[in-house]
């Protein structure tokens, strides 16, 4: 080897082995470069690694709580169902796969061959996720599931299940209106599910999956957060009587509408609530439940020329004129939903009016004249309709009309509704002039038919217009003797009357857990003038809820606790916890141990020998009192009946309130509606509370252990008045809402409470005078030869009506 080539592979030598050592000490930068990467920011890089990887996540739904009666029976749940989710794109990768995907579509499942190959040509996004198939039972999935396993079902791809919990009432109609329904993500409607939604949701879990820096592919799940079950203070088994007992007088009798709540008046829990207004919350919108009943709707009619007198007038041209005229004693809240409505109807009219305009000028020229709409509320009795008319009629709707009837289903008209509540309301103007030392036990008042409020003015009549004679308290409220109330009235004076109004809770909302509750109207103190003192004694000017009424008659009864009415007990995690027990919630004391006990021995002579006889159940001791309110306009003959009770008298265990609107009977005045149904209920609850029967000569009260008087036990307002106030009284002004009637009949026989009693005619209470019977009181100065007769008055300008009296044509007093 020459000495050239020696040199030469000495050279790269060195250079190579330089070049190692430089590779060698990058190598060595490199790693340690790496390590303190990995080792500061590591964590940093790997989560950012993981963020740009495909994952997969899925919702994992909860499932909302349970609603249970106060035995544990199941009044609401939520049952598992499953959705069929197909990924077009995928399907289509292959004809096989297409192929054999649709056909076993097509076999398990409930689709038509036009839907599945619209969806399946779906392209796109849209075309990883497409929903065809909804509420899939469990079988239905695990038979599909199994078929693909099969080598028939080998080439099914791109199909999957989704979990989701729909809502379920097992008992169909039953206690609708206090549970309520649910729409689409879980949100509750009225009720329970609407009053308690945010208790009764949980929270969704989720379970994904993603590419993990050490372990490949890795997953995680966050289990769901059930939602709370609710245990109501409702009884199944009471709530069914009472509803079977509705669904019977429908079908026998018939009327516009029922109402009945059953109270434990010792804790202001309510035991069943029920109106006629049925539907199905599993389907809460199907308008073939409005089928079997009246139902009001606003229509629009169109008026030739300007009608001064009309209510509601709507010009075309000036659509944002709304008017407010008319009478509304439905409450506040209804008032403010019907100029709602009439709103909605006047931009209804026109939208509809433009439209016109821009089709042809004459029509244009047509809308140029001033033209007026009439908004009304008519009655629609589908009950009296064939199918094929309920189609038709429904079907000509609009959907402002559909949604109004549907609001009109869904409210609870046992607290959303407000109605006179005519004599039942004399309860509360005894027991507060006894409580408040005006008046006292065996205080005597002289009834000669009428009372002149305003000098001058036309007189109120009793519901007995020949008179009563001479009546103590207990006596006055048995045959429900106007006169004497508002005597008893006219002593408390404006103040004091609508203290005890305030004390019982009358012209506010009670508090209790439901949605929709109302107000009522009533007269403030500064608004009592004598007329309307005199006809808020017996229940006629003032409105109230059914709710409102039931809570301030339970703490008559029970000793003069006045508790917020409630409908829920408590509520349990999903194990079956106690997150909460909703305790009852003392407000105020209303009246002393005293006044209540004479009050119940009072209500007890209503029905043992007064106006509520009707309401009696052979063997107990029932208390009580009726009511009849005739409804506006005065002189219609629509009458809505009630009665209010409890029993036994001596220590009550349940308290009873139905009220029935315009029954269909010729005579509704006269039918002693509310006091029936009563007692037709109680014959059936009576034995499934296992209350037995007692002997009325047990129960009396002779005074002695506590004075009645206004130093004793008064009644203040304090802080322990929870959640209702006085300040928030819906009061009436007196100027607007007069109650005006020129359509009466001077001669028109009166009753007393609608208690009717043709079986005999001798000492009997009766309401017919057609029948000549003698009306026989055993109070002093009363003579039994006077007959239920008017002729005394002739005066064809007022009216009056069997419990109210209330005269038609009477001011406001200012």
């Amino acid at each position: 080897m020459s000495a050239r080539s020696k040199s030469f592979l000495e050279g790269m030598r060195k250079k190579s082995s330089w070049a190692v050592i430089v590779l060698i000490i990058a190598m060595v930068i490199f790693i340690i470069r790496v390590l303190q990467i990995n080792i500061k920011n590591g964590k940093e890089y790997s989560e950012a690694v993981v963020l740009q990887e495909n994952y997969e996540s899925s919702t994992i739904p909860y499932e909302r709580g349970e609603i249970l009666d106060r035995n544990g029976n199941v009044l609401a749940n939520s049952e598992k169902t499953y959705s069929l989710i197909i990924e077009p794109n995928n399907i289509r990768l292959k004809d096989e796969y297409l192929t054999a995907t649709r056909a076993a579509i097509l076999k398990f499942f409930d689709i038509s061959e036009e839907k599945l190959d619209e969806k399946l040509a779906i392209e796109g996004d849209y075309g990883y996720y497409q929903n065809i198939v909804q509420d899939l039972s469990y079988d239905k999935v695990r038979e599909f599931e199994n078929y693909c396993k099969t080598d028939e079902g080998d080439n099914v791809v791109g199909v999957y299940f989704e979990t989701k919990y729909k809502r379920n009432y097992p008992n169909g109609t039953l206690a609708c209106h206090v549970l309520g329904y649910t729409v689409d993500g879980n949100v509750g409607q009225y009720g329970i599910e609407g009053y308690y939604n945010d208790e009764l949701n949980g929270v969704d879990g989720k379970s994904y999956s993603y590419m993990s820096g050490t372990d490949g592919m890795a997953s995680e799940t966050v289990p769901a957060q059930n939602g709370e079950t609710i245990v109501s203070t409702l009884d199944m088994n009471i709530q069914k009587i009472i509803e079977d007992n509705i669904s019977e007088y429908m079908q026998n009798t018939g009327a516009k509408q029922i109402g009945i709540i059953a109270m434990d008046p010792n804790n202001g829990e309510v035991l069943g609530m029920a109106s006629s207004r049925v539907y199905d919350p599993n389907d809460a919108s199907n308008l073939q439940a409005l089928k079997d009943k009246i139902v009001p709707i606003t229509q629009e009619v169109e008026v030739d020329g300007a009608d001064e007198t009309a209510d509601s007038l709507i010009s075309v041209e000036k659509s944002t004129e709304k008017s407010t005229e008319g009478v509304y004693l439905e409450g506040s809240d209804n008032k403010k939903k019907a100029e709602k409505s009439e709103g909605k109807s006047t931009e209804s009219t026109t939208e509809s009016s433009t439209d016109d305009d821009d089709e042809s000028s004459s029509e244009n020229q047509t809308t140029e004249e001033k033209k007026n709409v009439k908004t009304e509320e008519v009655d629609y009795d589908f009950s009296a309709m064939t199918d094929e008319e309920f189609k038709d009629t429904v079907s000509h709707f609009t959907k402002e009309q559909k949604t109004e009837a549907l609001n009109y289903l869904w409210q609870n008209y046992c607290i959303s509704d407000a109605l006179e509540p005519g004599s039942t309301y004399k309860a509360f103007t005894i027991a507060g002039a006894m409580e408040d030392g005006v008046i006292s036990d065996g205080d005597e008042f002289y009834c000669d038919g009428s009372q002149t409020p305003v000098e001058g003015e036309s007189p109120v009549y009793c519901s007995y217009r020949a008179g009563h004679g001479t009546v103590d308290v207990k006596r006055a409220l048995a045959v429900s003797c106007n006169d004497a109330l508002m005597q008893i009235a006219e002593k408390e004076g404006p103040e004091t009357f609508d203290k005890y109004q305030e004390i019982f809770n009358i012209g506010s909302k009670t508090g209790i857990d439901l949605q929709g509750e109302t107000t009522g109207i009533k007269y403030s103190a500064k608004y009592l003038h004598p007329m309307e003192l005199a006809t808020s004694s017996f229940g006629q000017g003032v409105t109230t809820s059914m709710i409102q009424m039931a809570a301030g008659f339970c703490s008559v009864i029970n000793g003069g606790n006045y508790y917020v009415p409630h409908v829920v007990k408590r509520l349990l995690d999903d194990d079956g916890n106690v997150v909460q027990d909703i305790e009852p919630v003392l407000v105020r004391k209303t009246i002393s141990k005293g006044v209540s006990d004479y009050l119940r021995t009072y209500l007890q002579a209503v029905v043992e020998e007064g106006t509520g006889y009707a309401a009696g159940v052979e063997g107990y001791t029932i208390g009580g009192k009726t009511g009849t309110a005739e409804k506006l306009p005065r002189g219609n003959g629509n009458y809505v009946l009630s009665f209010i009770g409890f029993t036994p008298v001596e220590d009550p265990q349940i308290m009873l309130y139905v009220v029935v609107d315009e029954p269909n009977v010729e005579d509704q005045e006269g039918s002693g509606a509310g006091a029936k149904l009563f007692s037709q209920v109680m014959e059936d609850l009576l034995p499934y509370l296992n209350v037995y029967a007692t002997n009325s000569d047990d129960v009396s009260y002779d005074g002695t252990d506590e004075a009645v008087s206004a130093d004793d036990e008064t009644v203040t307002e304090d802080d322990t008045e929870a959640d209702i106030s006085s300040d928030d009284a819906v009061v009436d002004d007196g100027t607007d809402d007069s109650y005006t009637d020129d359509t009466s009949d001077g001669d028109s026989s009166y009753t007393d409470d609608g208690y009717i009693d043709d079986s005999s005619g001798d000492g009997a209470y009766t309401d017919d005078s057609s029948e000549g019977d003698s009306y026989t009181d055993d109070t002093p100065d009363y003579s039994a030869d006077d007959s239920y007769s008017d002729d005394s008055y002739t005066d064809d300008t007022t009216t009056y009506d069997e419990d109210t009296g209330g005269v038609a044509d009477y001011s406001d007093g200012e």
